[in-house]
């Protein structure tokens, strides 16, 4: 779920500025003192925390979803629910759990940005391990959070490499059950280590400049 802030981040940046003006003052370099601004903006923007509401009949706007969420059941996940973000219009996120691996994988659904994977154990010390499909934005992570990053490939073959590349250590239980509160708690955790770490202009400059430059024909990702 950390993998969304930036998203909207971003497009609070956007709101702030409007693309082109963005563009001109991100190119022109701007100061430090200036891309810190905006980067506390953007967090400060942000929710201390998030609800989960279970989604009866979720409709995909990515067909491509349900085919993620039954690539994952047959690698072993049971079904946890789909769910809308309370302070996120328009998000869904699937949740599966593997009890017996200790990995919960959610399948985010974004109106803007789309749908991305990701997989997650979390330890008994309150560390975690992850590995999203979502390239990444240079920005720092918190000392508790271990996140790697892979190109989409089907479910089987990220669980494989998750369970491969993992960090070793005692695992907490994870169930159908407590899935989406854990997600609720690691956002809400985040949060107070992201207000207490402020972005840094070094931090918030390339990707602001690569989500502009999208508006002069350059491709880039916003996280």
């Amino acid at each position: 779920m950390w993998t969304i802030l930036m998203l909207v981040a971003f497009l609070v940046i956007w709101k702030l500025l409007g693309r082109r003006l963005l563009a001109g003052f991100v190119l022109n370099i701007a100061g430090q003192g200036a891309l810190e601004d905006l980067g506390k903006k953007a967090v400060d923007a942000q929710p201390d925390g998030i609800r989960l509401s279970r989604v009866a009949t979720p409709v995909w706007d990515d067909a491509g979803v349900q085919q993620i969420i039954t690539s994952f059941r047959a690698a072993g996940f049971a079904d946890a629910g789909v769910y809308s973000v309370d302070m996120m219009p328009g998000v869904k996120v699937a949740i599966l759990v593997k009890p017996q691996d200790c990995v919960a994988a959610h399948v985010f659904e974004h109106p803007k940005t789309g749908t991305w994977i990701e997989l997650v154990t979390r330890y008994q010390d309150g560390t975690s391990s992850a590995l999203t499909t979502l390239p990444s934005t240079g920005q720092k992570q918190p000392p508790w959070l271990t996140t790697m990053r892979t190109a989409e490939t089907p479910a089987r073959d990220l669980v494989c490499q998750f369970m491969r590349d993992r960090r070793a250590g005692a695992m907490k239980a994870i169930s159908a059950e407590q899935a989406p509160r854990d997600l609720e708690e690691n956002f809400a955790k985040y949060m107070l280590w992201r207000r207490a770490t402020p972005m840094t202009a070094a931090e918030i400059a390339p990707s602001v400049k690569a989500w502009a430059q999208k508006g002069t024909g350059q491709t880039a990702n916003l996280v």
